[in-house]
């Protein structure tokens, strides 16, 4: 079922390519519209409890640095289409490029076609969509604002967007149908879990996931003062010959709702067991789930936030490990490409046996997007 899908989905993207009228012959360099912008951030964070590898407390980062080009056009037939490159390049970067994908746009919807986030990582909705500063409920203690990674917590344990473990950037082939009165539905296909870029070496039966599906359900309208918008996403895998992991089978969905300066947000994670071996899961291992909520306030150019999140797994029948994580956050527009977020971060995590880690941190963040 899955090679039916791609095949036909191929299809269709190829016929769209190749119907008659372009506005320009690609590939001189002049049939497009160029777009570069991108983004620097400079953090300082000051922690308290230990964890951050450095051990002193205290450290500037720069969590992410990266240069985006978005090319597109108009076909005379009425096809929108184009390409997006995001590029790495901050000082340490050991990768060129983050994501490189082709899109096509018309009545039938959006296909994307490269390496990118499939709809499940793109789309879930909720608590991180209220926060105003930048290490909130959706990276958190060493997520997308990397400030500490806590006692070898697992990423299902520490953050609650949806990267660290399904397809991320792996290439794929992405469909997502127009808008039906604020509805949308779209589909990821990932043949290897391992493969991105020119990778026609990729093996299947080295150990990472094949036939990654992604399914996502979104709904966004308002309703005279009141915004309301929510997803349902869900992704699986089989391992591959070699693996000792068992198949990916996660769920999540999220809702939000905002109303004058007021946004309220929640959502849910049910891990599965991909964090977790077939003998893990014999032995009595449970994925457990995450969820997190938020409010956020928006008064006179500022935006304050507060939100809350906890999370429980099992990795034995007679081992569990819980967390709950809560913070506050603000952000300040201070010029054109300029915002300052700071997060006040405070982190619990206990594990049967174990000695309890109580961790907290102040994060300063200038996000210069250019």
């Amino acid at each position: 079922m899955n090679k039916a899908l791609l095949a036909s989905t191929a299809l269709v993207g190829a016929a769209l390519l190749s119907a008659p009228a372009y506005a320009g012959t690609v590939g001189t360099g002049n049939n497009m519209s160029v777009n570069m912008n991108g983004m620097i951030w400079f953090q300082g964070h000051v922690l308290d409890g230990g964890g951050d590898g450095h051990k002193r407390g205290y450290d500037f980062d720069i969590p992410e640095a990266e240069v985006w080009i978005k090319a597109s056009n108009k076909a005379n037939n009425g096809i929108t289409y184009g390409v997006r490159v995001e590029l790495e390049v901050n000082t340490d970067s050991s990768s060129n490029a983050d994501e490189v994908y082709a899109f096509l746009k018309g009545d039938f919807g959006t296909i994307e076609m490269g390496d990118n986030d499939g709809v499940s990582n793109q789309w879930l909705d909720g608590a991180y969509k209220t926060h105003a500063g930048m290490s909130g409920p959706f990276g958190g203690l060493g997520g997308i604002a990397p400030v500490f990674l806590s006692a070898g917590m697992p990423n299902s344990l520490s953050r609650t967007d949806w990267q660290p473990w399904t397809s991320s950037d792996r290439t794929k082939i992405t469909y997502i149908t127009p808008k039906f009165s604020g509805l949308q539905a779209g589909i990821s296909y990932t043949p290897d879990g391992g493969a991105n870029g020119a990778s026609f070496g990729e093996k299947d039966n080295n150990g990472s996931w094949e036939d990654m599906m992604e399914f996502g359900l979104r709904y966004s309208n308002k309703f005279n003062d009141v915004g309301v918008n929510a997803s349902v996403v869900y992704e699986s895998a089989s391992k591959e010959a070699g693996s000792s992991n068992e198949d990916i089978d996660i769920l999540a969905a999220g809702a939000r709702f905002s109303f004058g300066a007021v946004s309220i947000g929640a959502n849910f994670r049910d891990n599965g067991n991909k964090d977790f071996t077939a003998a893990q899961v014999a032995a009595g291992a449970d994925g457990g789930s995450y969820y997190a909520v938020g409010l956020g306030y928006k008064m006179a150019g500022l935006k304050t936030s507060i939100w809350y999140s906890a999370g429980s797994d099992e990795t034995s029948s007679t081992v569990s490990r819980d967390v709950t994580r809560w913070g506050i956050g603000a952000q300040k527009v201070m010029a054109k490409g300029w915002l300052l977020r700071a997060d006040y971060n405070s982190l619990e995590y206990t594990k049967t046996g174990a000695t309890d880690v109580e961790q907290s941190a102040v994060i300063l963040t200038n996000m210069f997007l250019f």
